[in-house]
């Protein structure tokens, strides 16, 4: 599948009475906070010098940021505000300049008489030792009240709260924030639940396809989170008419570039079309596609970096992965063929992205010698020592997605979709450290680490000057841990009408014995076959199918089910993916075993 074929539309929803909320609709607008709620701080350009504070509220005739030393005088600082969807809601932005380096600073969000705080947060260093970054993709919180999120655990909480330990300067997220999926309460209870942390350590996103929000588009994150990002710059581009996304700043000895895979220009929003590919040419403005624009960025922002004598590391996020053994997203290949391209030839040192709840770690990547532009996977060089590091981290919380294939690919130094967790990186002047941090606990206590390398410098240089990164692995594990498990799905056939009877054939291979659960919708009745109960605890409008018996590393079921009748039955279903489980372990999506089905609600 190509980029230009990519649609991903409101993953896992089922039935016909999953759609998703729309603000126009009371129950799912948010209840507007009296006061200023989830305030949460970020970078701005020199994060040395400023700040960004961020929060949401009603309608106020005073809002501002009071700040200063603890014991000292204050400063206030006035808050522009931008209504975001839901209940007569604000998202209020304050930037803070003209502060000192290496100062902790006490601060207070203000809505006229209503206070939020007081928090601490502390600005970057002139010159550091060293500096400690944590990051994650798809993170969410468990929200009762939305049905059409991803399973409601605890596991986002605790990856923050592992996060929090680590004791981070900045926090970075690679997509996926909140899981609202169109219903704003979902935002506030977010930001609310995590106030503790992004109140008092920057946090610095970029946007996933989650974000692009049935209905509304990207306004939810626009003005929650990107109205804080340091965006100071879009090459005089302003007649591209879209909202830009991208960015960089410099921590100490570092670049970090934020860029987007995601965007709004074009396309469905009210369908949640989470894929409209950035380099489409139906989504052009003023001559260049939201893909040409941020281009021209990065090739830019990087020529500064490398010419720059205090930047020794370049570090980017984003979130559709160019390397990746999950199937659920397939790699962003036209992507890794024109940005990666350019990370090689400014000696991008390491590239972190979300979308597939795995981690995954490559080897060292480059560019062949004389490939083409647009050259496929095997054009790149895995085998050298020298190169760009890529990892996936899309275990913030809300589930694991499984791998397409038994063997690892051999891009890949490491991968793993069992544990929930971070990365968290120990920069300095001699390497960057970077451990996966899980938020497991071994019997000591402390957090298990299940993979861990280090970027060094080489002595090779690319073209443009950039000393090229290495990669030294610090993991003696095995490269993959993984429950992998390939299966298929048959049906009778794609259109049913009402009453009509579906046998629906599974078979699966594991690499360790499982027992599987399908996932059907909630109205569709189980009346033959191998399956021995069902269960209404699955998301949305759907329910489970289980089939007992002993546990095995391949197999296969036949059931049978009647699709519902009546005029409310008509249209079209999603059945699937089903799952499978190690006793005792989380259930696991199958990859490439979800249908659609079409019912016509009347019977013959």
């Amino acid at each position: 599948m190509t980029e230009l074929d990519r649609r991903d539309v409101l993953r896992g929803v089922a039935g016909l009475s999953t759609a998703p909320f729309f603000v126009a609709s009371v129950a799912g607008q948010a209840e507007t906070p009296d006061g200023p709620s989830g305030v949460h701080v970020a970078c701005g350009r020199d994060p040395a010098s400023t700040l960004r504070v961020g929060w949401t509220g009603a309608p106020a005739t005073d809002a501002r940021v009071e700040i200063g030393r603890p014991g000292g005088s204050t400063t206030v600082v006035d808050a522009e505000g931008s209504p975001v969807p839901g209940r007569e809601a604000v998202a209020y932005t304050a930037a803070v300049t003209g502060l000192a380096p290496d100062t902790t600073y006490e601060y207070e969000a203000v809505l006229d008489d209503r206070r939020a705080g007081p928090f601490t947060v502390s600005t970057a260093p002139d010159d550091a030792d060293g500096f400690t970054v944590t990051g994650v993709g798809d993170h969410g919180i468990a929200d009762p009240e939305n049905p059409f999120q991803r399973p409601s655990t605890d596991d986002p909480e605790e990856v923050m709260a592992t996060a929090a330990s680590l004791d981070p300067d900045v926090q970075i997220l690679s997509g996926d924030i909140s899981y609202a999926n169109g219903k704003p309460s979902t935002w506030e209870l977010y930001f609310e639940t995590f106030e503790s942390v992004y109140a008092e350590t920057p946090f610095m996103t970029v946007p996933g396809n989650h974000e692009a929000e049935p209905g509304t588009g990207l306004a939810q994150y626009d003005r929650r989170l990107n109205d804080l990002m340091p965006i100071e710059d879009s090459l005089g581009l302003d007649d591209l008419q879209h909202e830009q996304r991208w960015y960089h700043f410099d921590y100490d000895n570092t670049r970090f570039v934020g860029l987007s895979t995601t965007t709004d220009g074009c396309g469905d929003v009210s369908r949640a079309e989470e894929f409209v590919p950035i380099y489409d040419p139906t989504c052009e403005f003023g001559g260049v596609t939201y893909g040409d624009v941020q281009e021209r960025y990065i090739r830019r922002v990087l020529e500064d970096a490398v010419a720059d004598d205090d930047v020794k590391w370049k570090v980017v996020y984003f979130h559709g992965p160019f390397w990746t053994d999950s199937p659920d997203h397939a790699p962003r290949d036209l992507l890794r063929d024109r940005w990666g391209t350019l990370f090689d030839e400014y000696g991008v040192d390491l590239v972190v992205c979300g979308d597939n709840h795995v981690w995954e770690r490559t080897k060292p990547i480059a560019a062949k010698p004389g490939r083409d532009d647009y050259a496929p996977a095997d054009a790149w060089d895995w085998e050298s020592d020298v190169g760009t590091t890529f990892v996936t981290n899309g275990t913030g919380g809300t589930s694991h997605y499984g791998f397409g294939n038994t063997t690892p690919s051999e891009f890949l130094a490491r991968r793993t979709n069992r544990h929930f967790g971070v990365e968290r990186l120990d920069v300095d002047d001699e390497r960057i450290r970077v451990e996966y941090v899980t938020h497991e606990t071994d019997e000591n206590g402390e957090p298990i680490v299940a993979d861990a390398f280090e970027i060094r410098k080489s002595d090779d240089r690319t073209e443009r000057g950039a000393r090229r990164p290495t990669q030294i692995d610090r993991y003696d594990g095995p490269v993959s841990d993984s429950l992998v498990v390939e299966g298929a799905r048959t049906d009778d056939g794609a259109v049913f009408t009402g009453g009509q009877t579906n046998r629906i054939d599974l078979s699966f291979e594991s690499n360790r014995s499982v027992r599987i659960r399908d996932r059907i919708p909630a109205s569709w009745e189980v009346v033959a076959g191998d399956a021995t109960r069902t269960d209404d605890g699955a998301p949305g409008d759907t329910q489970w199918v289980y089939f007992e018996g002993t546990a095995a590393a391949e197999g296969s079921v036949t059931y049978f089910v009647e699709v519902p009748e009546g005029p409310s039955a008509t249209g079209r279903y999603t059945v699937g993916p089903f799952q499978a489980s190690r006793d005792g372990e989380e259930w696991l999506a199958v990859p490439g075993t979800t249908s659609e089905e079409t019912v016509v609600g009347f019977s013959t």
